[in-house]
């Protein structure tokens, strides 16, 4: 009996502390989720590489005249929204496949969702290869080849993290 006395409070402590824990674990995740989720959004619809978020991160690598530096604002500004959008929509879309099919839903049901899903990526890819193309024609030879040399040294570390 004397033993479960000790045995309780040290029991008890030890679960609050691991609460305590994984609370201030998710809080610091979802502000770290907050930074990166338009990143993560189009990483997760797109296999599109993402070359504006390495060229707004690291463009000071790639010393970007004022005037490249306004072409890419510009595009950002005038695309970033509907793409972002788009990207949202996909990752709904995606739920709603899920949901449907486990709901026994009809399969022409949930192929119609997926056919919209597979348009709308279809239109993410288009709008990121437009990106790309404004960023091949705006940089010079040297300026895109370290672009590409810093996106892969990115997306290696990134592979070699998980």
């Amino acid at each position: 009996m004397k033993k479960i006395f000790v045995v309780l409070p040290i029991l008890t402590a030890m679960l609050f502390n691991t609460a305590v824990a994984e609370n201030k674990s998710e809080k610091q995740s979802s502000k770290k989720s907050k930074g990166a989720s338009v990143m993560s959004i189009f990483k997760q619809t797109s296999p599109m590489p993402l070359l504006m978020g390495v060229l707004s991160k690291q463009g000071d690598k790639l010393a970007l005249s004022k005037e490249q530096s306004a072409v890419f604002t510009q595009w950002r500004v005038d695309n970033m929204a509907s793409s972002l959008s788009i990207g949202n929509e996909i990752i709904e879309g995606e739920k709603a496949i899920n949901q449907a099919s486990l709901e026994g839903k009809s399969n022409k049901e949930v192929e119609k969702i997926l056919a919209s899903v597979l348009e709308k990526r279809h239109t993410l890819a288009s709008n990121m290869l437009e990106c790309r193309d404004m960023i091949i024609k705006t940089l010079d030879d040297k300026q895109w080849k370290k672009l590409v040399s810093i996106y892969k040294k990115q997306s290696m570390k990134m592979m070699h993290a998980h």
